[in-house]
Formats: C-alpha cells, sequence, structure tokens
C-alpha cells in the first residue's frame, strides 16, 4: 500500500513532517520524519510511505494484519507541531 499526503504550501513555513502509524484508539507510533529532501520521490509532489509486509518497521515474520492507519503532521521553522491530517488507511502489499 502506498500512503501520500499533499504537502502544504510554502507560506506555511513547514520544517518537516512527521508520520505516525495508528496503533489504538488516541495512541500513535513515530515513524518517519519526512523533509523537502524526500518530497515527491513516490508520488510527484507529494509527501508519503510504502507499507509493505514484512519489512521495517514491521517484520512480523508473514503477512502483517491489515489495514494500517497513518497520519501525517506538519512541524514549523519554530518547532511547533501541527494537528494530524485525515487518516489514510489500508492494508500492506505482500512482502
Amino acid at each position: 500500500m502506498v500512503v501520500t499526503w499533499d504537502p502544504l504550501p510554502p507560506v506555511e513555513q513547514v520544517a518537516f513532517y512527521r508520520v505516525y502509524e495508528r496503533k489504538d484508539t488516541g495512541a500513535y507510533w513515530h515513524l518517519a520524519v519526512v523533509t523537502d529532501a524526500a518530497l515527491g520521490r513516490i508520488d510527484p509532489g507529494r509527501l508519503g510511505i510504502i507499507d509493505a509486509a514484512d519489512v521495517w518497521p514491521w517484520p512480523t515474520g508473514g503477512t502483517a494484519p491489515g489495514p494500517r492507519c497513518y497520519v501525517v503532521t506538519a512541524v514549523s521553522r519554530q518547532g511547533l507541531e501541527g494537528p494530524f491530517s485525515t487518516e489514510a488507511c489500508g492494508s500492506p502489499v505482500g512482502g
């Protein structure tokens, strides 16, 4: 599964983005920091991750149960983290 989000416009002065996986109601696991250097590597003009079963950070020893849900936040140049995006959910692709 590929999960992508639209980055905020430059006027928002985003320093980087944080990607989280939802683990439970109200509980999230920080997976990655995405900087401008990584924007567009998966989908032009967007930031994203590829969720594949049995690949870091989910070494399950087999096909991971799905679906999984992710959110992204923007961190300003002043160090303030914004609210969670809308969740993007799906089942991982085979490993």
